[in-house]
């Protein structure tokens, strides 16, 4: 095997396909083809993979009215070439950026500022560390950089309805990102989250209409762990109905 094959193990019943991005000392590092999550392993451990993607049988209205626009930052390019083309198919105004995790923090105000969106998405990778505390931060690889990037957020924007976070990746300390000032984040039960999962979330909200909170059950339910996966707070939709349309 070498950098570059797709891969799944075998140990875990070949739940997840995987790329291979590194070999050091014989031990192969991992990168999540379609979740969010980064992972090593023994070659033994390892099987070639025939990897097809997943379809999703999410809908997005649409119908005559402004849509809420999205900030995208994400710490895995791959994921988010994935996402601007699942937005695009929503039609959703979106600007999207690749930054490491841990950079995100220091550019998340000066972004903020620049495009002024409804809606932001705070993702990349993370992973909680074998036989960690679920309760301690430093037990996840990246959740103290989401925390860190949704506390400056809110120094921008506090009004939960007025700048709507999505937050998390796999395995993410949820109570945490939610305490940071999230709406909605991953993950309840620290299972790992679909690459596409923020898009569906952010989406429903973007097209929902201003007048109403949105169905928590009905946004959850279209990802890819449902209510084991992400969770959220009462969050209206962002969309401005036009009336009348132009003929």
């Amino acid at each position: 095997m070498k950098i570059g094959d797709i891969v799944c193990r075998k140990k875990y019943g070949k739940d997840i396909c995987f790329k291979i991005t590194d070999i050091q000392d014989d031990v192969y590092y991992l990168t999540g083809i379609e979740y969010r999550l980064v992972a090593d392993s023994d070659e033994s451990d390892l099987e070639l993979s025939d990897f097809s993607s997943e379809k999703s049988d999410i809908i997005v209205e649409s119908r005559p009215c402004l849509k809420g626009s999205v900030l995208h930052i994400d710490g895995d390019k791959h994921y988010l070439d994935m996402c601007l083309k699942k937005y695009e198919e929503f039609n959703i105004n979106v600007h999207g950026y690749f930054m490491k995790e841990n950079e995100i923090k220091d550019q998340i105000i000066p972004l903020l500022e620049k495009h002024r969106p409804n809606l932001l998405v705070i993702t990349g990778h993370d992973a909680m560390k074998k036989n960690g505390n679920r309760k301690d931060i430093n037990s996840y690889l990246h959740t103290k950089d989401f925390v860190e990037a949704i506390r400056r957020a809110r120094l921008y924007e506090d009004d939960k309805d007025s700048l709507i976070i999505f937050a998390g990746a796999c395995q993410s300390y949820y109570e945490l990102l939610l305490a940071s000032g999230a709406n909605f984040a991953s993950s309840p039960s620290r299972k790992n989250i679909h690459a596409l999962d923020p898009v569906f979330v952010v989406s429903q909200i973007a097209n929902a209409s201003i007048k109403n909170y949105v169905d928590l059950e009905k946004i959850v339910a279209k990802t890819s762990n449902k209510h084991l996966g992400v969770g959220g707070i009462d969050t209206r939709g962002v969309a401005r109905k036009i009336y009348p349309t132009s003929r």
